[in-house]
């Protein structure tokens, strides 16, 4: 009889953090660890939904005595939309200078490195609309992974949730 030992995944220990998540069940995205404050489940009670706003919105929460936005990342993006009649969000809590927003995605999965001269452009790469919003890409253990940028999200067209 021979036993096997199942060999650890070895974890890359150099390179920039990021932040990774579920969009769907096909695609992965990162964004930077530098404009990330913190992941959370976000009990879908504790969202104040708002009438008449557009449809990536999901409401309105507050965190450590602020309001925040919350929105639909996988929407934004123009992938199926998060369930809104769930029990609880899996949340990023993003931060772009003074502006703070929510975005909910279909599940965290931990903090990744690489290092930032292992993106790929996305031009060419992928549907027009979905560029804006990206940095790039990378392989990752044979995975495609979107390199999501904060800033371009956070100014997503028709959301107008930026203070001036």
């Amino acid at each position: 009889m021979s036993v096997t030992t199942a060999q650890p995944t070895k974890r890359r220990t150099t390179g920039e953090m990021f932040l990774r998540f579920q969009l769907d069940s096909q695609t992965c995205a990162v964004v930077p660890m530098l404009q990330t404050q913190e992941a959370i489940v976000l009990p879908s009670g504790r969202v104040s939904v708002i009438p008449n706003l557009p449809s990536p919105i999901l409401g309105l929460f507050n965190r450590r005595s602020s309001l925040l936005w919350l929105v639909d990342l996988p929407e934004i993006l123009g992938l199926e939309p998060i369930d809104r009649y769930t029990h609880s969000y899996d949340v990023a809590l993003l931060k772009v200078g003074q502006t703070p927003l929510a975005v909910a995605v279909r599940s965290i999965q931990g903090v990744v490195r690489f290092a930032k001269e292992e993106i790929e452009s996305p031009i060419g790469s992928f549907n027009p609309a979905f560029t804006p919003y990206l940095h790039g890409w990378i392989l990752q253990e044979r995975e495609l992974v979107l390199v999501l940028d904060p800033e371009a999200i956070i100014n997503a067209k028709g959301l107008n949730l930026t203070t001036n």
